[in-house]
């Protein structure tokens, strides 16, 4: 069978057309350890209040880094593997606190903060994804609010179980009665249950963001070698559960860990590098002044593979952003349109530009709020342009970067290379109302080996 018939006939089993690495924790096998939430008397929506309120004080405290490159690549790399936390959706926010020490904790409802020590100390962006990702986790499980229930029941006796947070006391109350200002050391440092589930549920994490978990390993192994006469803050804060490397290690076996993933980027380096005033690597370097147009050339008849690294793509306008491949181009098509693809991949014939191997992405403006209706829109308007190409069936409803989207496979011969062409079409509406949309080509022969790429295109993707 094809590998388009496998497609039709998994959209057909399916019921509808499942964007790669989407639904639930992308990429955990069932056989994974799993973990909830533990007791607790606070609600969901206080939990953000009490860490928006203890937040408030560490930031007098601890105050930030002054330097907004750093804080938006932070934020970036948070907001990709949050995009996979389990639990409530939490308002993740991320923080950096410019302190020499290599720490991070969190706090309740979302609030993360990593100190610039931590950046420096890592050896590449996986490692940083490990200690995000075990942060994140602590948040995902409400290990503070948790914490401080059995503390607030240890004071004021079991009674307080008749009634919930609440009822009648309100947050500062229950705050006062479990320490005063001194209750936010109950969200900043767990015992060792807490440490393993952050553990394990943290490599689930970051293999479902296409990061390797063994970089969670490789970053207390770093700082368990280099904490010469002093414990690094990190260990001292986060005790070990028993052996938490041989734990990280033990559960990968149950994960889907990408073949390809995301260890090290240009990105990262450049961070370290402001961070340390190291010299970047030739590799860090900037490589592009910014997106180029496709020129009139002739196609490649099998362009280089993708290479696995990552590279950021953001819209000047803040309207999407997503990791790709790394050895392949940016190109900008017109002001809200690019390509992204690999050299020879990608080009202009008769004026209007083509891409054989890689993705076509970008925004159109549209009447109205219906999603449905402005994709049906689109595909009529770009099967009108490409007579020889058909949807394989009506588009279904999915899930795409936490939005509604849509999603249909169109198929036909390409004029380019005259082979079967696949095309996997997403569609969802920005912010501001218009219709983005992401179109991932590869002739049907190849598709399976673009199929990796293209998940982590639609795995890392975010829409301002």
């Amino acid at each position: 069978m094809s590998l388009l018939s496998l497609l039709l006939a998994a959209q057909a089993a399916c019921g509808g057309w499942r964007p790669w690495g989407g639904g639930g924790p992308a990429g955990v096998q069932r056989s994974a350890p799993s973990f909830r939430p533990g007791f607790n008397l606070f609600s969901p929506e206080q939990d953000v209040e009490v860490g928006r309120q203890s937040a408030a004080q560490i930031a007098r405290e601890a105050p930030p880094l002054a330097d907004a490159e750093i804080a938006d690549y932070v934020s970036r790399l948070g907001a990709r593997l949050a995009a996979h936390a389990p639990g409530e959706k939490f308002p993740y926010q991320f923080r950096v606190v410019a302190s020499r020490e290599v720490n991070a904790f969190a706090l309740p409802g979302g609030f993360i903060f990593v100190n610039a020590g931590t950046l420096a100390a890592a050896r590449n962006e996986g490692e940083l994804a490990g200690v995000v990702a075990h942060e994140i986790m602590h948040v995902a499980l409400r290990h503070g609010t948790s914490q401080a229930s059995k503390a607030y029941v240890a004071r004021r006796g079991l009674g307080v179980l008749r009634s919930v947070v609440g009822d009648g006391e309100d947050i500062g109350g229950v705050i006062d009665t479990v320490g005063g200002a001194g209750a936010n050391m109950l969200f900043l440092k767990f015992g060792r249950t807490a440490e393993r589930q952050s553990d394990i549920g943290g490599a689930q994490l970051m293999a479902a963001a296409g990061y390797d978990p063994r970089d969670m390993a490789g970053f207390f192994e770093t700082l368990a070698g280099a904490g010469g006469r002093r414990v690094p803050e990190f260990l001292s804060d986060h005790p070990d559960p028993g052996n938490r490397v041989a734990s990280i290690n033990e559960v990968i076996p149950s994960l889907k860990v990408s073949p390809r993933p995301t260890r090290d980027t240009p990105e990262f380096e450049r961070v370290k590098a402001r961070l340390t005033g190291r010299r970047l690597p030739a590799s860090a370097e900037p490589e592009r002044r910014g997106p180029r147009e496709p020129e009139d050339v002739e196609p490649a008849a099998r362009p280089a593979r993708p290479d696995g690294e990552a590279a950021e793509a953001r819209a000047p306008d803040g309207s999407f952003a997503f990791a790709y491949s790394r050895n392949w181009e940016a190109l900008r098509v017109s002001e809200t349109e690019y390509i992204f693809a690999p050299e020879g991949a990608y080009g202009r014939r008769d004026g209007a530009a083509y891409v054989t191997h890689g993705v076509f992405v970008g925004t159109v403006g549209v009447e109205g709020g219906d999603l449905e209706a402005a994709t049906d829109a689109f595909l009529r308007q770009q099967l009108a342009a490409n007579p020889d190409f058909q949807a394989q069936g009506a588009p279904r409803r999915v899930g795409l970067a936490g939005r509604e989207a849509f999603a249909v496979v169109v198929a036909g011969p390409s004029p380019v290379t005259g082979k079967l062409e696949v095309n996997l079409v997403h569609t969802a509406f920005t912010s501001d109302g218009r219709l983005f949309y992401l179109i991932a080509v590869a002739p049907e022969e190849e598709f399976e080996s673009y199929r990796p790429s293209f998940e982590g295109v639609l795995r890392s993707l975010r829409l301002g």
